[in-house]
């Protein structure tokens, strides 16, 4: 009786239950070879699935009757209908090669390509398919493989217990399925129902995975130019290589290409509709830093004139310092429900059917303007370069968003100008083969089934806001971890760290020997508060005197970047805060015998306080009391030079005389309209299209020699003229009153180097003045202007446009009373990071000579002393 029940209750479950079949199938050309990117579409469910590199592909459908859609870039579309009933389905589907034909205009040097005619439209229109999507639901099947080739033998590191060379010529395999959800302008929710994946910690597909926010007609798509933003034809050239007609619709096929090589850019082709003037199909592809990410993506139209990627493919090489590596990724895309932004609408008339703002719509006074000055240009029979970058601002301001209006008046930055929630299934690494089966979209190749079999479950984890969690444990450390240094978790909040046997033997120079010892660092970070106490403590040797300093830190109003600094300690110091790096003096002091710092002793107590009175409006406040004292050199070894000079900036004969100084200062510095962004839930700042003003005062009182009040202001601007050029200005000026300092740690100072090599950047630096030798205790004047590009002289060089490297020109002057000081140069290299430059150097307007300069300022970001 128990089992005819069950079996009973069984038959009504099935019956209940809707049935599934599944379809699968290969798609080649008339040689019998797969086509490549080719996709399929499946109209009656809106879902796209991109076969892989095999033409194969694979889907699970309730029995009916469906059309689908066959595509490639390059192929003939075909439609076919296809009966799904209890039977397993298999297709074989092969796909003619396309004939593009070119219209009757004749490209001669006297008329330009008609592919810009098109690319004008499409640009004029492309704010509006920006904007046309309200919301959607979305189901998103992700497939990926890469595979490591090469990696060389100087890379042999130590990761997670096992050698980098273990992950060699194996294929590693990551597979989600996903629901995503998009609500107008820019917000996304992506819910991992299912993952898994054996790829290494060490293998970062991030920056792969961004397509599921990617949209084409976004003027930085994938963080780069996009052939369709306002300013594409500054960037680009377009070539209309033939066009053939799909359905209704008429398809121009237009060659992308950069007319310069750089990583901002794309390359590659656009399909786009005649008329309607939006991308049927993309096939583009960039370069950066040895990696070649080629994007290729398949739109069907899921509602009238509104066409949405339904299927990706993308292709991935990697050739960066002798590693080598492919990948490949898929994406499939179903679409549960599409709105349309309702105050956008659909014109049509005996020539043209293409999309329109609403007449319904109730328009504000400037966009009534805006509808007026479009009219107007639509009227002209075709359209200029300028036309369409005017076109496009204006389509912009008619159908933007409120949302996207007040999200660009907000001042803080979003990740990748996007807000993506990311959450993960609490089954999403439990799900079983019998899952994957029914929503897997490609079937599994013999390699990637033998990479699932030592399948390492995804490293995806989310914290309460539902965003990535990077985990790492912490073992006893190895041998590399004494020599250069380590951090230790203490709890989930605490730290500690030391500078390892580096960090024991940190300076060399000829006043205080060889430095020996070790600095520790220990602190907690809360949400809202944060603290740190580093003492140090150095042994020198030539001195045989002990150098002690202790500094605490602690972090405040995150909202307001509240920061509070006290140190103290007894130790040597530069006469000049902006000197240069004591690493480089203690290089050139032990190989050279040159040492441009020179040191005094100083016993002091500082403390200083910084925040945020308003965005952008920052007010510091601090004072320090300091005794000082001369020294002298105590040894004078160089490994290949001869005695140093002696511990007397500038030239002085007599040494300065012991003295305590007292300083009180006061600093205030304001940035209109400060873009930000929040890291930790802490207000970092990013960048201005304005100006920074800084005006500061110092009040200093000596028991030995004047008082003084010092009064110092400055602006400072970068700004962009393109994405490839900006210029960078410095202006500053500066008084002592009511009294001169005599010490030389109170004078004004400036960044300066005597030697070849600085940490110091060449924008905010002189490159041929000796250290000290314009500190002044009067009044300065200092300026410094720096036009940067990525194309000035020999980036014009075609093989050289494939490094990214920007050049320079560069002008500076400083005045002191009785000297002024300019120079002109020229660099190349990486902003930020280091350059090579070649300067020549006037004293009171009379040449004076030419110098050649390495910088390095990431030193300084690495915070190298």
């Amino acid at each position: 009786m128990r089992t005819s029940f069950l079996l009973i209750l069984w038959c009504c479950v099935m019956m209940a239950s809707p049935l599934y079949s599944q379809v699968k199938g290969k798609i080649t050309d008339s040689s019998g070879e797969p086509v490549p990117n080719a996709a399929l579409y499946i109209r009656e469910v809106t879902q796209g699935i991109m076969a892989d590199n095999q033409g194969e592909f694979q889907i699970n459908l309730k029995e009916g009757s469906y059309t689908f859609e066959f595509s490639s870039l390059g192929y003939e579309r075909l439609s076919i209908s296809v009966v799904v009933d209890k039977k397993p389905v298999t297709l074989a589907v092969e796909l003619e090669k396309k004939t593009y034909s070119l219209p009757e205009v004749v490209v001669s040097s006297k008329r330009e390509d008609p592919a810009y005619a098109v690319m004008r439209k499409a640009i004029s229109m492309a704010p509006f398919y920006l904007h046309q999507i309200k919301r959607y639901e979305s189901e998103v099947y992700l497939k990926g493989t890469i595979k490591v080739e090469k990696i060389p033998s100087i890379l042999k590191i130590q990761a997670g217990g096992q050698s980098l060379k273990d992950i060699q010529n194996k294929l590693f395999l990551i597979e989600s399925q996903n629901q995503v959800r998009f609500t107008a302008p820019n917000n996304y929710e992506q819910h991992v129902v299912a993952a898994s994946s054996n790829l290494p910690e060490e293998i970062d597909v991030t920056d792969a995975l961004d397509v599921i926010t990617t949209n084409i007609y976004d003027p930085e798509a994938m963080g780069r130019i996009s052939p369709l933003s306002a300013q594409a034809f500054s960037f680009y050239k377009f070539h209309l290589e033939g066009i053939t007609f799909e359905g209704n619709h008429m398809v121009n096929k237009i060659r992308v290409t950069p007319k310069k090589k750089n990583p901002k850019l794309v390359s590659g082709w656009l399909y786009i509709i005649e008329n309607s003037w939006n991308v049927q199909g993309a096939d583009l592809a960039a370069t950066e830093f040895g990696v070649t990410l080629r994007f290729t993506a398949s739109y069907n139209e899921i509602k009238p004139y509104a066409f949405l990627p339904t299927a990706y493919d993308m292709d991935l090489k990697i050739d960066v310092m002798g590693v080598k590596a492919t990948g490949k990724y898929y994406s499939s895309v179903q679409y549960k429900e599409v709105e349309l932004n309702e105050e956008q609408g659909v014109i049509r008339s005996k020539t043209a059917t293409r999309p329109v703002v609403a007449q319904e719509k109730t328009l504000t006074a400037k966009q009534q303007k805006a509808q007026q000055k479009i009219d107007k240009l639509n009227a002209k029979e075709e359209l200029s370069n300028r036309d369409a970058y005017k076109m496009a601002k204006l389509m912009e301001e008619m159908v933007e968003p409120e949302e996207r209006r007040k999200e660009k008046e907000s001042l803080e930055l979003l990740p990748g100008n996007t807000s993506l929630k990311l959450t993960v299934d609490s089954l999403a690494k439990k799900r079983d083969s019998l899952y994957w089966e029914e929503v897997r979209a490609l079937p599994l190749r013999t390699e990637e089934r033998e990479s699932f079999k030592t399948l390492d479950s995804l490293k995806l984890l989310t914290d309460d806001q539902g965003q990535r969690v990077i985990t790492a444990s912490v073992g006893a450390g190895s041998s590399g971890d004494w020599w250069g240094g380590k951090q230790y978790q203490l709890g989930k909040k605490g730290y500690f760290r030391f500078n390892g046997l580096i960090g024991a033997v940190p300076e060399y120079n000829f006043v205080d020997g060889v430095w020996l010892g070790q600095r520790l660092t220990m602190g907690m970070n809360e949400k809202k508060y944060g603290f740190s106490l580093s003492p140090s403590v150095y042994y020198t040797t030539a001195r045989e005197a002990i150098n002690w300093q202790i500094d605490g830190n602690l972090y405040y109003a995150p909202l307001r970047n509240g920061y509070l600094s006290l140190s103290g300690g007894n130790t040597s110091t530069d006469f000049s805060k902006d000197g240069e790096l004591r690493l480089l003096n203690s290089l050139s002091s032990l190989f050279f015998g040159e040492n441009p710092i020179r040191f005094y002793q100083k016993r002091y107590i500082e403390a200083v306080n910084r925040i945020d009175i308003a965005n952008g409006l920052v007010f510091m406040a601090g004072f320090s009391v300091e005794d000082r004292n001369a020294l002298h050199n105590n040894l004078s070894y160089s490994i290949f030079s001869g005695p140093p000079h002696a511990n007397t900036p500038n030239g002085q004969v007599i040494p300065m005389e012991d003295n305590r100084t007292t300083k009180y200062m006061a600093y205030l510095e304001y940035t209109p309209r400060h873009y930000y962004h929040l890291q930790g839930g802490r207000k970092r700042y990013a960048h201005s299209k304005f100006p920074t003003f800084a005006l500061g005062y110092v009040r200093g009182i000596s028991n030995r020699f004047s008082n003084y009040h010092l009064i110092d202001a400055s602006i400072r601007q970068q700004i962009e003229l393109n994405p490839f050029d900006y210029l960078n200005y410095t202006l500053s000026a500066g008084a002592f009153m009511d009294g001169h300092p005599g010490a030389l740690p109170d004078f004004k100072h400036f960044r300066t180097s005597e030697l070849f090599i600085t940490g110091n950047a060449l924008e905010n630096s002189f490159s041929l003045l000796d250290n000290y030798q314009y500190s002044t205790n009067r009044r300065w004047l200092e300026a410094h202007l720096t036009y940067s590009t990525a194309y000035l002289l020999i980036k014009h060089i075609p093989f050289l446009q494939n490094y990214m490297f920007n050049e320079s020109l560069h002008a500076r002057t400083l005045w002191i009373p009785g000297k002024n000081h300019t120079e002109l140069g020229y660099s190349i290299g990486i902003r930020n990071v280091g350059n090579i430059g070649l300067f020549a150097g006037f004293e009171n307007g009379n040449y004076d000579g030419i110098g050649f300069t390495i910088a390095i300022p990431i030193l300084r970001e690495m915070g190298v002393r």
